[in-house]
């Protein structure tokens, strides 16, 4: 077990002396006679707590506390006194030391205190964990959209969000499930409540259940401590199930009655404990086929459905694309600290008229790409990244150099395969801006291959701006 250090502030050479020999079996003790030399080694190196000796050189206990809160770290500070003086305990109440203990000292008594600290140690650290879960939340992205779709999801999240009802969000990979549960928890009455997500298809079957509802020491094999599950440390607040279709049967209907009636038993455990917790699902798998196949229970399907939200995809709904761009464009830029950029038009049109198969998260990493690669103010289309080009609805509208407008060539009745590969091998070739090690990629054939049919079909640019001469 990792030792507890513990930072020691004495003028007095005995008394550093016998703090390290009664100690150093249970604690890791620095001892310093010199309180700024203390503080740097404070800020170098954590410690959970602070021994301040009341002999100290040119400093009250109300000076020295000032200097070790301005260093910004999480240390809780005892004081060292030789007697109960009342005006010496005063003094250290309102320095806002947390306790005393008096010299010299039992061990007994010391350990007792140290105990104390170290369980308001974990709380602090909880509380500071949360409160850095919540700053995240606040800086998470928004709910960006002006399409019917996201106005009617605004508008269900926030019917939803007061109450305390299991909501399932449904929708593709990558259109924003999460956005969409943070959004309902923020507008809830649990919101500065602990709200904790577990991706179900991240964890394998077998320890799933224990991640979920703890475990008794003993419950298993490496089960050396108790531990918590989930959904206690979710108490009082929101828990999120991403990918609940994952779930097995068995833990299905431990869940089950968790959400039904707020009771649970750890592994290894015959204590029913009662919890507190509002639960949002998501999946993106159709769960009344899953119940049809046996792989999901009909009655917890039933209990999810209460309140279902579908989450529309990217592609049906693509006038959010031209503010969503805008979005990510901006914040991605700030993030990477580069001079702002924009799309031009023509680039734009692709963004939009691409399908994102990947939803917004695909479209949050396309503008991180370009950005990243990008040098100009403009991004054009040739900044474009090259799946993007190759399948952007767009291709309908425009002309094959050499080969006649594209609209015109697919309503044609092309049976001859060497006609079919003439017209795709044009098309990338003109997407690449005959690019062949990159048209090669495109097609998946050597440069050889290439360059073989480039000249079977004489679709040499050279050749072809000849004849359009």
């Amino acid at each position: 077990m990792e030792k507890t250090s513990l930072l020691v502030i004495s003028t007095n050479k005995e008394l550093q002396q016998n703090l390290r020999k009664e100690l150093k079996e249970d604690y890791e003790v620095i001892t310093f006679d010199n309180l700024l030399d203390g503080l740097d080694m404070l800020r170098e190196s954590d410690f959970e707590v602070m021994l301040l000796d009341e002999n100290l050189n040119w400093f009250t206990f109300d000076e020295a506390m000032k200097k070790v809160k301005g260093i910004g770290k999480d240390i809780f500070v005892l004081g060292l006194l030789s007697d109960e003086n009342p005006a010496r305990i005063k003094e250290i109440k309102m320095a806002g030391i947390y306790d005393y203990i008096l010299k010299p000292i039992n061990k007994r008594e010391f350990d007792r205190l140290i105990d104390h600290v170290l369980n308001n140690i974990e709380i602090l650290k909880e509380k500071r964990d949360l409160e850095k879960k919540l700053l995240i939340i606040e800086k998470e992205e928004e709910m960006i959209g002006q399409s019917n779709s996201i106005k009617q999801l605004k508008q269900m999240i926030e019917k939803v969000a007061l109450g305390d009802t299991t909501v399932l969000i449904l929708g593709e990979n990558g259109v924003g499930k999460e956005l969409v549960a943070k959004e309902i928890y923020r507008r809830s009455p649990r919101y500065r409540k602990p709200f904790i997500t577990l991706n179900c298809a991240a964890i394998s079957s077998n320890a799933i259940e224990a991640e979920l509802f703890g475990y008794e020491k003993g419950a298993f094999t490496g089960a050396n401590l108790s531990k918590k599950g989930i959904i206690e440390e979710a108490h009082t607040g929101t828990l999120f199930l991403d990918e609940i279709g994952e779930l097995d049967v068995k833990t299905q209907a431990k869940l089950l009655r968790v959400i039904e009636y707020g009771e649970l038993r750890r592994v290894g455990s015959s204590k029913t404990l009662k919890v507190d917790v509002r639960f949002i699902a998501a999946t993106n798998k159709k769960l009344e086929d899953e119940v049809r196949r046996g792989n999901f229970r009909k009655d917890l399907y039933h209990r999810l459905t209460n309140f279902p939200i579908y989450v529309m995809p990217l592609k049906d709904r693509k006038e959010d694309i031209p503010l969503l761009v805008n979005y990510f464009l901006n914040k991605i830029v700030e993030e990477l600290h580069k001079d702002m950029i924009v799309f031009s038009g023509e680039a734009m049109k692709y963004l939009i008229d691409y399908n994102y198969p990947g939803n917004v998260r695909e479209l949050r990493n396309i503008i991180e790409r370009i950005v990243i690669l990008s040098n100009d103010r403009v991004i054009s289309v040739e900044d474009l990244p090259l799946e993007l080009k190759m399948k952007s609805d767009t291709l309908e509208n425009k002309v094959v150099i050499g080969l006649g407008p594209l609209k015109q060539i697919l309503e044609k009745e092309i049976y001859e395969l060497a006609e079919v590969e003439r017209v795709v091998i044009g098309m990338a070739l003109q997407r690449t801006r005959w690019n062949k090690q990159e048209t090669a990629k495109v097609l998946g054939i050597g440069r050889t291959t290439l360059y073989e049919k480039i000249k079977r079909y004489n679709l040499d640019r050279r050749l072809i701006e000849k004849e359009m001469m």
